[in-house]
């Protein structure tokens, strides 16, 4: 398995794709972090602090960066012919499933390691630091080190359905929309089912299940700074997501076909 996993990566490393996508992202990151600087000099300071917090309203993006990650490590194989090669050669495919999964979480760590310390960095390099009650720099990291806490499960949750839905779709089109709507739109039309139904049971379990996507919990996390209750919650969730749809993915790749 370890072989295959750093086969896995040795490939996604030595695609172009993955260099591109990432340079992109630490290029917005970069004009994000000019702006601020840009603003201090020609209006109201801005503080480290006040900065950096400004993660916790980014949540969304490592869901898309997840998005990113899954392509370039599965790289179109039912597009391409070579995921039969794999199977042919004799690959387990609980191997060959894993392997890409844990393949493309390793790959979207390294992606928030990097973004997250290239921003930090460069904020705080640009900006004046304040030890302020309000703009505190070492509360701000707290905020943003609990944000991040509850959303690294998530995001590996989301990876899991990610990679579902790849080894599941022979379209990759068709595997990426699934994957964007499982993410972001099921946990609304849950919601929105459960607000027609009125106040029956039916509702309300609808209504307490849209709390357990990873979205909505994400974009709760800011609002529960110090909760443990919360923390566990999100890795609870995120637990669920990574088991039922791996479980979910390779029975369904067990029994495909492959062409």
């Amino acid at each position: 398995m370890l072989n295959y996993i750093q086969a896995e990566v040795y490939k996604a490393f030595h695609r172009k794709y993955a260099y591109i996508a990432l340079g992109v992202l630490l290029l917005l990151e970069g004009l994000l972090a000019a702006g601020n600087a840009f603003h201090n000099s020609h209006g109201m300071t801005t503080y480290f602090g006040e900065c950096i917090v400004i993660i916790t309203e980014f949540g969304v993006i490592g869901f898309c960066v997840c998005l990113l990650t899954g392509d370039i490590v599965f790289a179109g194989q039912y597009k391409n012919s070579t995921l039969k090669n794999e199977v042919s050669f004799g690959l387990s495919r609980t191997r060959i499933y894993l392997g890409k999964l844990l393949a493309q979480t390793l790959l979207s760590v390294l992606y928030l390691v990097v973004m997250m310390g290239f921003f930090i960095a460069a904020s705080a390099v640009t900006l004046p630091h304040s030890m302020s009650i309000y703009f505190n720099d070492a509360f701000s990291l707290v905020i943003i080190g609990y944000y991040l806490a509850c959303g690294i499960p998530l995001w590996i949750g989301a990876q899991a359905a990610l990679c579902m839905c790849l080894f599941l779709i022979n379209s990759d089109m068709v595997a990426s929309f699934s994957y964007i709507f499982l993410v972001f739109m099921l946990d609304s039309t849950i919601q929105l089912a459960g607000m027609l139904m009125g106040s029956t049971p039916a509702a309300r379990f609808l209504l307490d299940t849209y709390y357990y996507f990873p979205n909505p919990i994400l974009g709760a996390a800011k609002g529960s700074v110090g909760s443990l209750a919360f923390l566990g919650r999100s890795w609870l969730v995120g637990a669920v997501w990574l088991a039922v749809c791996t479980a979910i993915g390779l029975y369904g790749f067990h029994r495909k076909e492959i062409k």
